[in-house]
């Protein structure tokens, strides 16, 4: 018996062609288009339920991209079929758009989408639809990886894990203590990401890890032995150092509570009339200008005030680089962080003191202000934290332990 040819060979011939050879082929999207309307409209007519149809297998063809190549879809010569080989099973189908379909039903089908074939979409979703780094991305991978590749609960499907099998698992790689606090928070986060993404479209109902007591759990002791500059050795360094760009950089970064990336990102206009500067957008580790703030947090945008001391190094910082709308890009060039540091260590070698990097200046400035006075509160608003957990997590070391030693003799003798 003889297999029937397929009404859309033609068409086959063209779309496998232009995918194989991974180019822009002018009549791609119309040829689909076209099969669409053969399939979804019999009838020429374009109804909204038509519409709706065209606009779901787009969706799905963007999803079956992300989880196998398409430009290795192959046709039969004899059917004019296209095919596409999975795991060593080939899948077939009339058209293109019936391939699509069937694909999207083997990755994606609801009854069979497990934690570990969600991951990926969910990564997918994240670089396409959002505006987190490729850093996250990567650490992200790297923990799933770690802590969640090729384990037996990452291969049920969604729909049959429970609040109890999420539970089970949980003690099972916090049992003795082997993850930090963080670390595990961490995976939680990836986990409720693709819940929620699993949610959205509708392939769970709703995301049992809220259902969940995380008291439960125990973690691994996490070291933080963050010491920050002291208010004596802040002021030998600023005293130490030069006139040059970077030297104003650090200045200046003494006199604020910024991230090295908002600082790079620090505009002349963000200055206001009453002495303050708003902080609303940073470089990232690319070099790359984000309108936004680290973490994309409303209390991540804020007005910080700038000393009289503060406002001179400005100054001066405006002589060298008198034609950027930046405070910081010079020539289009943002200040290197590993420039920075380099000069932040030469100063502290010359000085005697110990080295601590960029980050430490945001975390000493915050840790002198709070000593002489400025409450968490305050404090929360000038780093741009979203919780005041975050806030005290900074504040944890602040106080010396040799200060710490002189108060105990002076209390108990």
């Amino acid at each position: 018996m003889s297999k029937s040819v397929s009404i859309y060979k033609k068409e086959n011939i063209i779309i496998v062609n232009a995918l194989s050879n991974a180019q822009s082929h002018p009549d791609l999207e119309a040829l689909v288009s076209e099969q669409l309307l053969h399939l979804l409209c019999p009838d020429g007519k374009i109804t909204a339920s038509a519409c709706e149809k065209i606009m779901n297998f787009n969706k799905k063809e963007k999803y079956v991209k992300g989880a196998c190549d398409l430009s290795k879809i192959k046709i039969r010569p004899d059917d004019g079929r296209v095919y596409l080989i999975i795991n060593r099973k080939p899948i077939s189908s009339n058209s293109y758009v019936g391939l699509v379909d069937k694909l999207y039903t083997l990755f994606f089908d609801t009854e069979e989408v497990t934690l570990e074939s969600y991951f990926e979409e969910w990564m997918t979703w994240r670089s396409e639809e959002t505006s987190v780094s490729p850093k996250t991305i990567k650490e992200n991978r790297f923990l799933w990886n770690s802590l969640m590749l090729n384990q037996p609960i990452s291969k049920i499907p969604l729909k049959d894990l429970t609040t109890k099998g999420y539970i089970v698992y949980f003690r099972s790689i916090t049992k003795g203590r082997q993850l930090t606090r963080k670390r595990f928070n961490d995976l939680k986060s990836i986990l409720n990401g693709i819940l929620y993404l699993a949610v959205e479209n509708e392939i769970i109902e709703r995301n049992c890890l809220h259902d969940i007591n995380y008291k439960q759990f125990s973690y691994k002791s996490q070291v933080r032995n963050i010491q920050p500059y002291t208010e004596e050795e802040r002021l030998r360094i600023i005293g130490h150092l030069g006139d040059d760009f970077y030297s104003l950089a650090i200045k200046l970064d003494f006199h604020l509570v910024l991230r090295i990336g908002e600082l790079k990102g620090l505009r002349w206009d963000d200055i206001s009339s009453d002495g303050c500067i708003f902080i609303q957008r940073f470089v990232n580790d690319k070099n790359v200008i984000i309108e936004d703030i680290k973490g994309h947090s409303d209390a991540g945008k804020r007005f910080m005030p700038l000393t009289p001391t503060a406002i001179k190094i400005l100054e001066e910082v405006k002589k060298q680089n008198p034609d950027s709308e930046y405070i910081f890009i010079r020539n289009g060039q943002p200040l290197a962080t590993v420039t920075f540091n380099r000069h932040l260590r030469k100063c502290c070698n010359e000085l005697g003191i110990e080295y601590r990097s960029s980050h430490k200046l945001r975390f000493s400035t915050a840790s002198i202000m709070y000593k002489n006075g400025l409450s968490d509160t305050e404090l929360q608003k000038l780093l741009g934290h979203s919780t005041l957990n975050m806030t005290h997590w900074y504040l944890k070391n602040i106080v010396p332990n040799e200060e710490t030693s002189a108060k105990f003799r002076a209390i108990l003798g």
